[in-house]
């Protein structure tokens, strides 16, 4: 499978380090690259992330030729106003729908909302952007309870940690409990 991690300036680091280091793991205990990891910019170079550090990508946005079958777009601290990150919200309101799995990390959320692809969707986020969401997108259905929530081919998850659960809830799909179970028990976390 095709995992399209995507960086923009200011992406939450942990929010990509985790769910990758959970696919990393399932490659691991497969024994194969049954996930293929890609981190994709919207520009060639390196993209800085919320914490300073700078990632090289290993794809351009607009010079990939083959679907990806996951796309993960982690929040930040910094996802604001509705004119940042236009490239990555106008590609993903063109490649989301046909996407086999979009998913969100805390509020990331609102990249997909700006896309429309979560249109009279389910998405849940970071406690503390839940009412922001909510009220900037109002077709939106908005949960802020859950740490992880799947709506059809979309899923979200609340924070950094709950990225982590979302990871492995694809690998729980993919792969079975008993994998999941494994991954995060080596991770040091409780399975949900």
């Amino acid at each position: 499978m095709r995992v399209a991690m995507m960086l923009y300036a200011g992406f939450q680091m942990l929010e990509v380090s985790g769910p990758m280091d959970v696919f990393h793991a399932a490659n691991r205990l497969n024994g194969s690259a049954f996930y293929e990891p890609h981190l994709v910019g919207t520009s060639p170079g390196p993209v800085l992330s919320s914490n300073g550090t700078a990632v090289g990508i290993t794809e351009c946005l607009f010079e990939t030729r083959t679907p990806f079958d996951v796309v993960v777009v982690p929040g930040s601290p910094m996802v604001s106003s509705s004119r940042e990150h236009r490239e990555l919200v106008t590609w993903l309101g063109d490649a989301g729908p046909g996407t086999q799995r979009l998913a969100c990390i805390s509020n990331g959320a609102f990249l997909l909302a700006r896309a429309g692809v979560a249109d009279r969707r389910w998405l849940t986020t970071h406690w503390r952007d839940a009412h922001r969401l909510a009220a900037e997108h109002p077709r939106v259905h908005v949960m802020s309870n859950p740490g992880c929530l799947k709506d059809g081919n979309l899923y979200s998850s609340g924070g950094a940690s709950a990225g982590i659960h979302l990871a492995l809830s694809m690998v729980r799909e993919d792969l079975g409990e008993s994998a999941a179970g494994t991954i995060a028990r080596t991770l040091l976390m409780q399975p949900r």
